[in-house]
């Protein structure tokens, strides 16, 4: 009985080798990509928008009012401070503003009577922070969206300006932190001038002081071509005028050197 036997195939040129082993590269990027797009859903995105101006737009009236318009799918967060917007999306398609509008910009000072009502959705806005001196007078909203698809979700807020009210109130539209971080800002550049710049981290300390004062304090780095370190800073605010008396910033330790020219200040 005759057997028969494979036989095997014959080793491949060195041209047929070299179109094999392309072919493997072909598909990296392929899987690398299906990779990414899996995970999209679990991605953090931040969009910042200014809100637009409704009919009657008063920087100074005593009470103020936004309707917000967003689209959300699955859990967005909504951040409101002064005149924008700050939409962060925790998980599903990305989140987007609709044409917000306010009737001014929400006072960085003396807030009262913060509401939320909600006008359209087919799930629950919840209001998880009233803005107040501690969070640098920020409001933040959540949006859970559970089913599948996204919806358009619509709320209005409402609010009370107390500055008008109390003769020894914070100016309301007096952002001192801002103020404090540009004052400490030009004092670092007038002493390291051109190609010098200050990062400045997260939200400052406040402190009240007497007689309508407050003390800012808060962190950042201080950076040229040739050097970086990190300092704290400080502020004496006149909350009643909306100026800043004095600012200045100390290096807190040494830092990171390329060379020995062009020091920071």
């Amino acid at each position: 009985m005759e057997v028969q036997r494979e036989m095997p195939e014959p080793p491949m040129n060195q041209d047929e080798g070299k179109k094999a082993v392309m072919s493997q590269m072909k598909c990296i990027p392929k899987i690398a990509a299906a990779l990414l797009f899996s995970t999209v859903g679990f991605a953090q995105v931040d969009i910042q928008i200014r809100f637009g101006q409704q009919p009657g737009w008063d920087p100074r009236a005593r009470e103020g009012r936004c309707e917000v318009h967003i689209w959300v799918d699955h859990h967005a967060e909504v951040r409101i401070r002064g005149d924008g917007i700050f939409v962060r999306t925790l998980e599903g398609a990305k989140s987007y503003d609709e044409g917000s509008k306010c009737s001014q910009p929400l006072p960085y000072n003396s807030i009262g009577d913060f509401q939320i009502r909600q006008i359209s959705g087919r799930n629950r806005v919840e209001l998880l922070q009233q803005p107040n001196r501690m969070n640098n007078f920020t409001a933040l909203v959540a949006i859970n969206d559970e089913q599948g698809g996204g919806d358009h979700y619509a709320f209005e807020v409402t609010w009370h300006s107390e500055g008008g009210d109390h003769p020894k109130a914070p100016a309301p539209f007096f952002d001192d932190i801002r103020a404090c971080q540009d004052a400490v800002r030009q004092r670092f550049l007038s002493k390291n001038g051109r190609g010098a710049y200050v990062d400045f981290e997260g939200q400052a300390d406040r402190q009240n002081q007497n007689q309508g004062r407050e003390l800012i304090r808060g962190r950042g780095t201080g950076k040229n071509l040739n050097e970086s370190r990190d300092l704290t800073y400080s502020c004496d605010i006149d909350t009643r005028t909306g100026k800043v008396r004095s600012g200045d910033y100390q290096y807190s330790r040494e830092g990171f050197r390329t060379n020995d020219r062009s020091r920071l200040k």
